[in-house]
């Protein structure tokens, strides 16, 4: 069906949000891509301070209950990071 269809491999509809992510990544400017992950990593790392805030020692308790009990809330969630960054990156790309 693909085949008939004529979709090129490299179509940005094709593939998964993870394997999009890794495609741009690895194939993007370096700098670029250095910092948009830092800058990403910033944000992660104020979330985390927060959440630590707000809930202490039972911060970690809770996001590991989360990820054991709601796979489809952690995928979506990953998946929803993953096209978030790469629009970042290819964003500043142009």
């Amino acid at each position: 069906m693909k085949d008939l269809l004529n979709i090129d491999e490299n179509d940005i509809l094709t593939g998964s949000p993870r394997s999009k992510f890794f495609d741009t990544i690895f194939n993007a400017n370096r700098n670029l891509v250095e910092d948009v992950l830092e800058q990403n990593l910033e944000r992660y790392a104020a979330m985390e301070h927060i959440l630590k805030e707000h809930f202490g020692d039972d911060a970690e308790m809770m996001i590991q209950e989360l990820s054991y009990d709601s796979q489809t809330i952690i995928e979506d969630g990953k998946n929803d990071i993953f096209i978030k960054i790469v629009g970042e990156i290819l964003s500043m790309h142009e």
